[in-house]
């Protein structure tokens, strides 16, 4: 690669020893210049502070375009009055709504306004009563209970409990369901913590907790294990919780596992040792279908091995979170053990049903060293 450092020439060394001509004109030529001056103030004004001021002046015209570009994306009524048209705008703004509720940072007063979750959740309230079987119905209330738990005020909680028991569509009763474990999660999040508690709430969980439809019951279990985690949180949803994780769907049973681990519940053990089980891991995934004929053989297997290592991930997390549990017995990690060693003495098997990640192998081992000595009682 060349050098950008110039070469030993004329110009480095002695230029004006080897060619006076050189020098003689670089001379003259320093001659014909004018004498240098200091600047006027007059040229400073002009050359710097103008241009600064005509900056600045554009700049506060920018914030005060979009600040109220921002006050009329967030206007509740219109927000409301969109969703509320009878064309496609309709989706659109409840794609930017998203969108917005996603960005605190860009939109801070949105997520807090009382306001527009009151509006929203009255609208929800008018769909699900309607209860219509559109395709383009049933998305919008699904748009709608998602958007519901995005807040960081529990004015929506109604609407979201009454879509969850009420709503004709399992589609948006389980959205319902996962947009309450949403809402819990950012009130319990808040500075001081607003946890959701009230016996509406607890009824209608442990309702939902045994609906016939499984997918149902496995959201449900999962917004249980959110919402039990509160420091007043009814003692029957840990029961329930106990009680789910012998569920008959798989799926239902895991989010149980992983809850009680967090809450520390000595059923906990048993329970996450199952996630670890190569036909209970089998089982999950058999759930999992192509929804649409584009849906390759490929990318279905792929949908498949992310599942099982995702759960095989949560499965570790809580077998750590149980390791930091103090309270557990020594003989309730047996279980555990037995467990982990049956998983990595199968990743062979597991292996043909798509790649299990090194790093997930590796923590799987220095796991179960750690279970052992728990459970020697070390």
């Amino acid at each position: 690669m060349s050098s950008s450092i110039p070469p030993q020439n004329e110009f480095s060394q002695g230029v004006a020893d080897a060619d006076n001509r050189y020098a003689r004109a670089r001379t003259s030529t320093d001659e014909l210049l004018p004498p240098v001056e200091p600047p006027s103030a007059g040229f400073i004004i002009q050359l710097f502070v103008i241009p600064a001021v005509i900056v600045a002046a554009v700049v506060a015209v920018w914030f005060v375009i979009e600040s109220l570009a921002r006050r009329g994306e967030q206007d509740p009524a219109q927000i409301v009055k969109a969703l509320r048209s009878n064309n496609q705008a309709r989706f659109q703004q409840a794609k930017e709504l998203a969108d917005m509720l996603r960005l605190p940072q860009r939109y801070p007063e949105l997520k807090v306004s009382h306001d527009l979750s009151h509006q929203i959740a009255a609208y929800v309230d008018e769909l699900v009563a309607a209860g219509r079987p559109e395709d383009a119905e049933v998305t919008m209330r699904i748009f709608l209970v998602t958007a519901l738990g995005e807040f960081q005020v529990d004015d929506g909680l109604p609407a979201l409990l009454n879509a969850a028991q009420h709503d004709p569509e399992r589609d948006v009763r389980r959205r319902a369901v996962n947009a309450i474990a949403v809402l819990a999660g950012a009130m319990a999040g808040l500075k001081p913590p607003a946890p959701l508690e009230s016996e509406e709430l607890t009824e209608a969980l442990l309702k939902l907790a045994d609906d016939q439809d499984e997918l149902v019951r496995s959201e449900t279990t999962f917004a249980i294990g959110v919402v039990a985690g509160g420091p007043d949180a009814e003692p029957r949803l840990v029961e329930k919780l106990a009680e789910l994780a012998d569920d008959p769907y798989t799926d239902a049973r895991f989010n149980a596992a992983a809850a009680l681990a967090r809450l520390g519940n000595p059923a906990a053990p048993a329970a996450v040792a199952e996630m670890f089980n190569v036909e209970s891991l089998a089982s999950s995934l058999s759930g999992e279908k192509a929804l649409t004929p584009e849906v390759t053989a490929e990318s279905l297997a792929a949908q498949k091995a992310f599942k099982r290592n995702m759960i095989l991930s949560s499965a570790l997390k809580s077998t750590n979170l149980l390791l930091a549990t103090p309270a557990l017995p020594a003989e309730s990690f047996v279980p555990l053990e037995s467990a982990l060693e049956g998983f990595l003495g199968s990743l062979e098997e597991l292996q043909k049903t798509g790649p299990v990640p090194d790093e997930l192998v590796d923590e799987a081992e220095r796991t179960l060293t750690r279970v052992k000595a728990r459970a020697a009682g070390k």
